[in-house]
């Protein structure tokens, strides 16, 4: 049986090979000045003061605040006339692939997308606290499996309430529905407003969901495509749970970017509609955590979150669809562009849209508002895709690489983490290969991983806490400095490519088969410890062009071993 990360990978593979395009990676902008990370806005201003805006009677891109961010849909089509035929057809076509390849497993997921409660939709994405939430929520659905035939023509859903206000959870119920229930959060507007037809009614080779085909067949022709509102209404839940529930951060919004796909693989919907969908719930959510009349509940959604309702509840032994870590950054990483080439302009600069930053506030606690900015900036996606570049920059908004951390580093960067606040200002890894010309300086009680290929040329300063390097480049280019605290190595082999030199407060942790390359310099004080590993006499621990100092203490070794100093090494001798 096939794994999920081999299905997923598998369908990848086949449809980059029949759109001939390649999978954007994590960008590493330019350093951000001031002046990249201010606000740019749109004709209708900014989305977080104006989304109130987006009602029925709006219809410009001038009045309502939806409408302006979707207007880069207006270069494919416009007033019932293709502009760009070749990229509508391309979005018809692979949204044709999709339904074509679809497996049983994902017309039955397809199925309960499309007719269960948008909110419960995203409960999966808990994982192993998944059932604590159902349970603690009050959470219920009456749609468990995929009817064998077809759905009648005229079937009404079941209506009921997706969870409770009332329950241990309410908090969280009503941020969810205050953001994703709310009576501006719609696409109803827009879609009336751009008029384009559903893929399965341009295309027979669309082919809808069989369990759906009769509702769909029967659906009115004002039942529109673009933007996808199952999406928007997934991210705007996803991306809420993710803030009051960052300990499952980027599996929620991988389920939230699932979803979209689910409605691509029904036939509902097609690439470039779910992709809107995505920038409009990102959007509305960030809206709606700025209101400073959700201020009180966001609190409160925060603290039952964190109690014995759902994080004292995880359940080791439940699946988990989102366990992968590479299988979730694959999947959002494509349904990003959906395979789409760079067809409009490659040169623009990333923005960051103003209130952005609170996306990030849970995630990256330790950071500071206008550090959380410069980390979307510098994970941002490349310019020129479509739908994307609008004016505010939401649509290049790559929050799961945001998750991991800074892409590329400004000229001082530092970190302060405090452990007694626990959660991730206890622990955090940065996952993603930071480039740039800065240094990054770690201070405080807490613990940073650094777990990238990194290649930043400023070099890394220690000044409290711990920070560990778990790849052989996590260093980047430049200096190492260890005045307080300690500097771990939790793979075997690290590179300074610059100077090192370990002050009398700081400490060095590496295994006893462990190697620390340095290509320059090194100036030795303070501890070395040595944690378990298989050694032989004369293994070297630390290597060098030369040699300044030696260590105050060692720890860690085993009896009758010693530290032998030499001119270019420090030796473990028995």
């Amino acid at each position: 049986m096939k794994t999920r990360q081999q299905t997923w990978t598998r369908k990848i593979a086949a449809m980059i090979s029949l759109a001939a395009i390649t999978l954007p990676m994590v960008t590493t902008t330019a350093q951000a000045s001031t002046d990249d990370l201010s606000n740019h806005p749109g004709v209708y201003g900014y989305f977080i003061d104006t989304y109130q805006q987006n009602v029925g009677q709006n219809k410009t891109p001038e009045t309502n605040p939806v409408i302006g961010e979707m207007s880069g849909f207006a270069k494919y089509w416009a007033n019932g006339q293709k502009l760009d035929p070749d990229m509508l057809a391309s979005n018809v076509s692979q949204a044709a692939t999709i339904t074509q390849q679809r497996t049983h497993a994902e017309e039955e997921r397809s199925y309960l997308t499309d007719v269960r409660d948008l909110r419960y939709n995203l409960i999966s994405g808990l994982g192993p606290y998944a059932g604590a939430f159902i349970k603690n929520a009050d959470a219920q659905t009456p749609y468990t499996s995929m009817p064998d035939q077809p759905l009648p023509l005229h079937r009404h859903y079941i209506k009921m309430n997706w969870a409770s206000t009332t329950s241990a959870l309410g908090p969280v119920v009503q941020l969810v529905n205050t953001t994703s229930r709310s009576k501006f959060s719609g696409t109803g507007t827009i879609k009336h407003v751009v008029q384009y037809e559903r893929p399965y009614r341009q295309s027979t080779d669309v082919k809808p969901l069989p369990a759906l085909s009769k509702i769909m067949a029967a659906a009115g022709h004002d039942d529109y495509d673009f933007p996808s509102g199952h999406t928007t209404a997934a991210f705007e839940t996803g991306e809420t749970l993710a803030y009051v529930f960052p300990e499952r951060f980027q599996e929620l919004i991988t389920r939230s970017s699932e979803v979209g796909y689910d409605r691509v693989l029904a036939g509902r919907h097609s690439p470039l509609a779910v992709m809107g969908g995505r920038m409009v719930g990102t959007a509305m959510t960030a809206a709606t955590l700025n209101d400073a009349n959700n201020q009180e509940t966001m609190k409160q959604a925060i603290k039952a979150a964190h109690s014995d309702a759902l994080l004292g509840a995880k359940d080791s032994s439940a699946s988990d669809d989102f366990a992968d870590y590479k299988t979730n950054r694959d999947a959002y990483r494509f349904r990003m562009t959906y395979g789409f080439n760079q067809t409009g302009d490659t040169t623009q600069a990333m923005r960051v849209p103003k209130g952005a930053e609170v996306l990030l506030a849970t995630r990256l606690p330790y950071l500071t508002d206008t550090q959380r900015r410069d980390v979307l900036f510098t994970t941002g996606m490349p310019s020129g895709y479509p739908d994307m570049d609008d004016a505010e920059g939401w649509g290049r908004l790559d929050l799961f690489s945001a998750a991991n951390g800074y892409g590329a580093l400004n000229d001082n960067v530092t970190v302060d983490m405090d452990a007694s606040k626990g959660s991730f200002n206890a622990q955090d890894n940065w996952r993603n290969d930071i480039a740039g010309r800065g240094r990054l300086t770690k201070t405080g009680t807490g613990s940073l991983t650094l777990s990238g290929h990194n290649n930043f040329a400023g070099g890394l300063l220690v000044k409290g806490g711990a920070l560990q390097l778990a790849t052989s480049s996590a260093a980047g280019k430049g200096n190492v400095k260890v005045n307080q605290g300690s500097l771990q190595l939790t793979t075997q082999r690290v590179t300074v490519k610059g100077n090192f030199q370990n002050g009398k407060g700081g400490q060095i942790k590496l295994a006893r088969n462990g190697h620390l390359t340095i290509k320059k310099s090194a100036k030795l004080a303070g501890t070395l410890k040595l944690t378990a590993g298989k050694v032989k006499s004369g293994s070297k621990v630390l290597t060098f062009r030369s040699r300044h100092g030696k260590f105050n203490h060692v720890s860690g070794l085993p009896k009758g071993w010693h530290v032998v100093y030499t001119k270019n090494a420090v030796k473990l001798v028995k």
